[in-house]
């Protein structure tokens, strides 16, 4: 469901940068209004958030591609979770997005070990290292 969410929400967001669909408005504060069109008044954020979206909710469908998929939305999350919080003065829905985002990756914390161990020598190198006898 988290990823379907979120493929649907970037494909109706490609329709809107596309000039397909008309530009919503969403409920919120003046202030996260002004944030929102800020964002889409660069011309550029706009499309590459509705692109990751369509692609996070794609890869995060396979159990192989999910950690990519969790890992290319995380930073877009954040940014939620703190317009729901500081702007928006609706931090439920920030925070429950931000909470599923890690129970998700949760699910997936042993993909993530070699981005924090590096200095381990992966299988695939040693055997690109091997001389050949």
């Amino acid at each position: 469901m988290y990823a379907a969410f979120f493929f649907l929400i970037g494909v109706h967001s490609l329709l809107m940068v596309a000039g397909i669909l008309p530009a919503s408005e969403f409920p919120g504060s003046p202030e996260t209004n002004e944030f929102t069109n800020a964002i889409f008044a660069t011309g550029f954020i706009g499309p590459i958030m509705s692109v990751t979206y369509v692609a996070s909710g794609i890869l995060m469908l396979f159990n192989r591609t999910a950690p990519l998929g969790i890992v290319l939305l995380t930073p877009f999350i954040v940014v939620i979770l703190f317009t729901h919080l500081m702007l928006n003065g609706n931090p439920p829905f920030g925070i429950l997005l931000a909470a599923l985002l890690g129970i998700f990756a949760w699910q997936f914390r042993e993909a993530y070990q070699p981005m924090w161990n590096y200095h381990l020598k992966s299988k695939m190198s040693e055997d690109l290292n091997k001389k050949p006898s």
